[in-house]
């Protein structure tokens, strides 16, 4: 790529991906799961994994949820994609927000339109990574909400006590309302009864949740 046509500007981005970004510490912990035969999570891929991806799993397909910009970490994961024929998605998406609905349906046609295999990934594979694992479960292989929401999980990294916790509080909204129309689908009440504005008012986090998320583990 143009952006790392030069040794200072190769050198700028993997001291950004690694200090900045905290490959540093993703180099130690891959956070890498399957969610099936041709699906597979994990935090922000080195391009050193991007290669084991293509050579061992066979990757078509990496949808980040993380935004395409100059930072070393995305031009190192562009390039290495590009150089292993993946096709690279960015669909941004927030951890600390109550998603929007566009975002849901857009996320829905990413992942059903997408070559496999796949790839989902964000900065730590905790938070975003996870709401993008609910949906593969959920849409792709159709599972019950229930099961899918184990996609967000501790196990993971996920913090539901904090600020992230507002994903958590999105998919717990449709479980309550589901208790009382059992025959609504997750669709149905994203399109017709989602409130956002009301659940962005009525969610609370916990401030040593916040410090754990925000200041000890920087997430996005």
């Amino acid at each position: 790529m143009t952006q790392l046509n030069s040794f200072w500007k190769r050198t700028k981005a993997h001291l950004h991906a690694w200090f900045v970004d905290h490959e540093i510490l993703r180099s130690l912990f891959r956070n890498f799961y399957p969610l099936s035969e041709n699906a597979y999570r994990s935090n922000h891929p080195s391009p050193a994994f991007i290669k084991k991806l293509h050579q061992k799993y066979g990757v078509k397909t990496v949808i980040s949820m993380r935004r395409a910009d100059t930072t070393g970490a995305y031009l190192l994961e562009k390039e290495a994609c590009d150089k292993y024929g993946i096709t690279l998605i960015n669909h941004p998406m927030s951890s600390r927000s109550l998603p929007d609905i566009d975002k849901v349906l857009q996320a829905k046609e990413i992942l059903e339109t997408a070559e496999y295999p796949i790839l989902i990934h964000c900065k730590s594979g905790a938070d975003r990574a996870g709401m993008m694992s609910v949906f593969y479960k959920l849409f792709i292989e159709h599972q019950s909400i229930e099961e899918s929401l184990q996609q967000l999980s501790m196990k993971y990294g996920h913090f539901r006590w904090a600020e992230t916790g507002k994903l958590d509080y999105f998919f717990d909204n449709y479980l309550e309302y589901k208790q009382q129309n059992p025959d609504i689908s997750f669709l149905d009440w994203l399109e017709n009864h989602y409130d956002k504005p009301k659940l962005n008012k009525e969610f609370h986090s916990s401030g040593w949740a916040n410090i754990v998320v925000n200041k000890i583990l920087h997430r996005e």
